[in-house]
């Protein structure tokens, strides 16, 4: 289910809310988190990379929580390399507006609220460090040409993120 709210300057912000099991539970509490959703491009080729998680399916780009005292661009670096280990970032670029989603966080047993912010980049080449075996085993991780991208995302709010880099 999708919604828009209003943001600055009269503008409307995307906000989605999760179906089925990601519906929604009333017996588990609310967590509010700013997380970062980061679209890299392949250095050479017109594909962008994409982690498939393990245990539920979901192919994504790289998404993770913004800590503390981070930017999103410093989130979107961090959580690149932790994820995937690729390390090699070239210039990243923050989106300019957020979206937002709300969803039962079966990996986390919680209900999330989340601010999303959209970062781009690309990658200026394949080198990779070794990720954690944590990592790993959550984890695969693939690239994926763009012209699959709209129907391998899984998420509503990575497809989002997909149409917003692709219309820039």
């Amino acid at each position: 289910m999708v919604h828009q709210r209003k943001v600055r300057r009269g503008k409307m912000a995307k906000e989605f809310f999760g179906e089925g099991d990601s519906a929604i539970r009333e017996d588990r509490p609310m967590t509010e988190r700013n997380v970062v959703v980061v679209a890299i491009k392949h250095p050479t080729e017109e594909k962008y990379l994409c982690v498939q998680n393990r245990k539920f399916g979901w192919i994504d780009f790289v998404m993770g929580g913004i800590e503390r005292e981070e930017s999103p661009i410093e989130a979107a670096k961090r959580e690149v390399v932790e994820e995937t280990g690729y390390d090699d970032l070239g210039e990243l670029t923050e989106l300019p507006e957020v979206c937002y989603d709300n969803f039962y966080a079966a990996h986390k047993d919680v209900n999330r609220h989340i601010t999303i912010h959209m970062v781009r980049g690309r990658l200026s080449s394949l080198r990779r460090e070794e990720r954690s075996v944590e990592e790993a085993e959550i984890a695969e991780v693939m690239w994926i040409p763009t012209e699959e991208l709209a129907e391998k995302l899984t998420q509503q709010a990575h497809k989002y993120t997909w149409e917003q880099v692709r219309g820039e």
